[in-house]
């Protein structure tokens, strides 16, 4: 069962985005991030959060279009998290999130870290114009492009980090936020492979979707 949450930041593009929204997903929209479908005309099953962002303009479409809007208002979790909690009392296994990136690193940032909380419940990717991104099981392994940019980040710290594929070889090493990174790596494989053996491991690898 496949979920997309639109949140209020930045947006792939419209093709992306139609790519996508796959027959049977279900659309979930994150508070302000139902005023980006309103502007694309694309109808959600479902709004969800505190409702401090949702334009008037847009809650009086969809509710004439009898869209079910489910208000919470408690403020000890966000919109997104709100989200992600509905995807997983409804029983989804893979979530796409989009708009989770923006010009305000604090949100994105948490963002991030609000993904890392539910990574062991279904699979949840966030989507940009370029990359996916997502948390890596202890051993991933994918076709890739060669010649493309391919980055890890530890959440917070990621221990003996190995990969095949890539320009800067990992062997048993450890990536420590604020420590060292895996950032800007390379392909030179179309089949890439990453293991490490404990911790949390975020990948940006972009996604080709055009």
């Amino acid at each position: 069962m496949l979920a997309a949450i639109f949140l209020n930041g930045s947006h792939p593009s419209v093709k992306i985005v139609k790519k996508l929204l796959k027959e049977h997903c279900h659309i979930v929209a994150a508070d302000g991030g139902a005023n980006y479908l309103h502007s694309k005309k694309i109808i959600p099953d479902v709004i969800i959060g505190d409702m401090d962002s949702l334009s008037n303009q847009a809650s009086e479409y969809f509710r004439k279009k009898d869209v079910k809007t489910i208000k919470i208002k408690e403020q000890e979790t966000t919109d997104f998290e709100k989200s992600l909690n509905y995807c997983r009392s409804a029983g989804f296994n893979e979530v796409n999130v989009l708009g989770a990136t923006s010009n305000r690193p604090d949100h994105t940032m948490n963002n991030f870290s609000v993904m890392k909380r539910f990574r062991n419940y279904f699979d949840v990717k966030i989507f940009t114009d370029e990359y996916e991104i997502f948390y890596a099981a202890k051993k991933v392994g994918f076709k890739y492009r060669k010649n493309e940019t391919l980055s890890m980040m530890a959440m917070p710290k990621a221990v003996g980090v190995s990969t095949k594929g890539l320009k800067y070889k990992l062997n048993e090493e450890t990536l420590e936020f604020g420590i060292r990174e895996g950032s800007l790596n390379e392909s030179v494989s179309q089949k890439i492979t990453i293991s490490y053996k404990s911790g949390t491991l975020l990948i940006f690898r972009k996604h080709f979707i055009n």
